[in-house]
């Protein structure tokens, strides 16, 4: 495949795999407070200056893999393996798909923390 054709292909939406891991993460309370944990990380980066958007996604990866694992023990066969039923690049995919949301979550949701106050205590 071509560069360009696989830029077009990718910008345009994820595989159902990838957005069924997604909305597992989502739906899943320990995983969608990771998620989030993981959203207010990348906050305190952009809000430091030190936010770099091409390695975002690779802050979903192990949540991305936990999620795939619980996904497969709780609908899989018992003969499934979750790194073949949400292959490499559909987990990326779906991690990439979670960095534009944190973009759409920051610029919309988020209110940065108050600054701290530096004076006595006390007194």
């Amino acid at each position: 495949m071509r560069a360009s054709a696989w830029s077009a292909r990718r910008d345009t939406s994820m595989s159902p795999e990838s957005s069924e891991l997604v909305l597992f993460t989502d739906n899943t309370e320990p995983l969608y407070r990771q998620k989030i944990a993981i959203f207010r990380a990348l906050a305190r980066k952009k809000d430091r200056g030190t936010y770099e958007p091409k390695l975002a996604p690779r802050a979903f990866g192990a949540l991305l893999n936990s999620a795939a694992k619980k996904y497969v023990s709780e609908f899989g066969s018992p003969g499934d393996r979750w790194n073949s039923l949400f292959s490499p690049m559909q987990r990326h995919l779906a991690a990439v798909h979670l960095a534009e949301e944190f973009l759409g979550w920051y610029r919309t949701d988020y209110t940065p923390p108050a600054p701290k106050r530096r004076g006595k205590r006390g007194a």
